[in-house]
């Protein structure tokens, strides 16, 4: 009776539109990995340009989606006119460019200043830049100059600040100008991550996929299956924080504005983490899933199997954003893909999969390492659940978001589960 209910209700409570369609995201991640998969015995890539690669191969068919068949910068949250709105300002393009210029240079001095960007562990990330570093230098005047006809808006944030820098106008409205910087910081910290963990998978990817060809139905599937999931939700990453453009709609709208909501997100990336892992939130013991059930295969497959599905629910749910991936800002809401199931469906499969792999409660040293281990991963769970609810209280400033929470507040896959027991 239930099941029937739900699916009449479904049809006169229509989900919420998703900002970006679920199956254009697959489309981008099998054009990433058959890619990935053509360029793996290349000896003349390293892991760095095999992965940069991969993500241009993602880019160009969502953004040819995104262009010619969504046109998506004709959304009204693109803020652009299909028609030019005034003639070309050479002199607004100029400020535009002289801006970009500045807040490069500003985060290339964080870099120059913080050790941490100086060790080999982000030279993936010096590589990346310095292959496209010429492309952006001559598209930014073509983009600024057809965004200067066609803003509806044409005092933007990048003007804002260039008037501010190099005449001292302080804007009327501060909002767009924090809200670029701000989206501008969140670049700056993630993308680096996003491409040294990403090239460093490719190669980890590289040698799994051999063991698992070579010993098929085996551990190295799974480790495959775990490196190919985390791979997927890399590529995706690395995208969108490349992709923050207008003219795709997937511009930042707004950045988490409150310093809990950056502080729970930063905490859990490098170089924060491992201070933190290490001396405090340290939960793995001395026995992972695949030793604990060494003696008993069919558990072991079927718990390894449960663990690969929520991997691989973890990595659609980034797939799902197709180029607007990005923490701590609203780059559209997203309702496809495992969000028409819950609004965190990265964050639930990531943290139940974190208790099925490490099996803190299985413990040789004793059951006050068990507990210890068992409390600090709880804690893990905890600065997640915080994430979620600084993010929700950031998107609920969005009535698309609004719009999208009270539809899985009636048809969830909780609320389905609540409706069992009533």
């Amino acid at each position: 009776m239930n099941s029937t209910f739900d699916t009449v209700a479904s049809v006169h409570d229509p989900r919420p539109r998703s900002a970006t369609p679920f199956s254009i995201g697959l489309l981008g991640i099998a054009a990433g990995l058959l890619t990935l998969w053509l360029v793996r015995d290349s000896t003349a890539l390293d892991g760095a340009t095999r992965s940069t690669v991969a993500c241009l191969a993602i880019i160009v068919p969502i953004a040819l989606y995104e262009l010619f068949v969504a046109r998506a910068y004709l959304r009204p949250s693109a803020g652009l006119a299909s028609r030019a709105e005034r003639p070309l300002s050479i002199a607004r393009v100029a400020l535009r460019l002289a801006a970009l210029a500045s807040i490069c240079a500003g985060i290339g001095a964080l870099y120059w200043l913080l050790p941490e960007y100086h060790g080999a562990f982000y030279n993936p990330f010096w590589t990346l830049i310095g292959t496209l570093a010429p492309y952006v230098l001559i598209a930014a005047p073509f983009y600024f100059a057809w965004m200067d006809r066609h803003q509806r808006d044409a005092d933007d944030a990048y003007l804002l600040w260039a008037r501010l820098l190099f005449r001292g106008e302080r804007p009327a409205n501060w909002r767009p100008v924090r809200e670029m910087l701000a989206s501008w910081m969140v670049k700056a910290f993630f993308l680096p991550l996003m491409i040294v963990y990403l090239s460093t998978n490719a190669d980890h990817l590289n040698a799994s996929l051999t063991s698992a060809l070579s010993a098929p139905f085996s551990l190295a599937t799974f480790r495959f299956m775990y490196d190919l999931s985390y791979a997927m939700d890399l590529m995706f990453g690395t995208v969108g924080y490349l992709c923050t453009l207008r003219i795709l709609d997937s511009h930042v709208r707004s950045a988490e504005p409150t310093t809990l909501g950056w502080l729970v997100a930063l905490i859990c990336y490098q170089p924060f983490w491992s201070l933190i892992s290490n001396q405090y939130i340290h939960y793995e013991g001395s026995v992972f899933w695949d030793s604990w059930l060494i003696s008993m295969p069919l558990v072991r497959i079927v718990w390894g199997v449960v663990i690969v599905a929520l991997l691989l629910c973890y990595a659609l749910s980034t797939i799902s954003f197709g180029l607007r991936f990005s923490n701590l800002t609203n780059r559209g809401i997203i309702t496809s893909g495992p969000y028409r199931f819950t609004k965190h469906p990265a964050y639930i499969a990531k943290n139940l999969s974190y208790w099925m792999i490490t099996v803190p409660f299985v413990e040789p040293l004793g059951w006050r390492a068990a507990v210890t281990h068992c409390a600090a991963l709880v804690a893990v769970n905890l600065l997640y659940f915080l994430r979620a609810k600084t993010e929700e209280r950031h998107l609920m400033n969005d009535p698309d978001y609004r719009a999208y929470a009270e539809w899985i507040a009636r048809n969830g896959i909780f609320a389905k589960i609540g409706r069992l027991f009533d």
